[in-house]
């Protein structure tokens, strides 16, 4: 019991405690003077009012992440697909003609002769009536007959210029002029209508210009070739022609030559001998 006496219960005050925190149980306590702040001669400053510099900053950041979240891809740009009608033009095209006298770089085709096989100079009218074929006389031949093509090749020729010339004329021509110029190539063969010989003698003596006029702007019933087969490519198959021409003629001269004796008379060959493999 007295144990229980002497503990002090919970809940109670320690006057023991309260009597040393009292302030007359110690010295006096002066409280100290608090410090004094002056106020500040600046205005407070607004979290929003920043330097001009960084205003400037955030503006070009804003702008650069605005061009980028507006980026376009080549694909998903606004085009005209052609052949396709518009209603943004007057005429309902959306492709669009070029502007008048407008030249495709590299054909400016300055070289007339080059690119036409005709002569710069052409022959006047009253020269070209003089020309002209009389009632019932011949008509004109060779020169005299293309009087506005040119005779002599705008390039030098070359042995790759010959060979260029012999595949192009074995792709386009010789379907119908045939593989040694004869006319008698394989439609030919075939029923279609037979193209001219290049060794008559009107076209031997045709200048190179008409053959390459021709070409260009097709002939009779030879259509043009010039969207396949380009101006270089058809001076080189007129050096081919012409070396036919002259193949052919070398050929003829040497079958009018008497051939040369290789074997002995028959006079003077042995008779066969019976029997052997000559019997039957």
């Amino acid at each position: 019991m007295a144990d229980q006496k002497s503990k002090p219960r919970r809940g109670a005050r320690d006057d023991r405690d309260d009597a040393d925190i009292s302030p007359s149980s110690g010295p006096p306590v002066s409280p100290s003077p608090r410090l004094r702040i002056s106020p500040s001669p600046h205005p407070p400053v607004s979290p929003w009012a920043l330097p001009r510099r960084n205003v400037f900053l955030l503006l070009i950041v804003h702008c650069l992440l605005f061009t980028v979240t507006c980026r376009q891809d080549m694909q998903d740009q606004p085009r005209m697909k052609p052949f396709r009608s518009t209603t943004f033009f007057r005429d309902g095209m959306s492709s669009r003609a070029p502007v008048t006298g407008t030249v495709p770089r590299g054909h400016l085709k300055a070289d007339g002769e080059f690119f036409t096989g005709k002569k710069d100079t052409p022959t006047s009218a009253p020269a070209a009536a003089q020309t002209a074929t009389p009632a019932g006389a011949a008509p004109a031949q060779g020169i005299a007959a293309y009087p506005d093509d040119v005779e002599e090749f705008p390039l030098p020729i070359t042995y790759d210029v010959v060979k260029r010339g012999k595949e192009r004329y074995e792709i386009f021509c010789s379907a119908c002029h045939g593989m040694t110029g004869n006319g008698d190539g394989m439609i030919v063969r075939r029923g279609f209508r037979r193209a001219a010989s290049f060794h008559t003698d009107s076209l031997r003596q045709a200048p190179v210009g008409h053959y390459f006029d021709a070409i260009t702007n097709g002939w009779g019933a030879m259509p043009p070739y010039a969207a396949q087969i380009p101006a270089r490519d058809r001076w080189a198959i007129v050096a081919y022609i012409r070396a036919l021409q002259l193949s052919h003629q070398n050929t003829q001269s040497q079958a009018g030559q008497p051939q040369l004796q290789t074997q002995p008379p028959a006079s003077q060959t042995a008779t066969p001998s019976s029997g052997g493999h000559n019997e039957r």
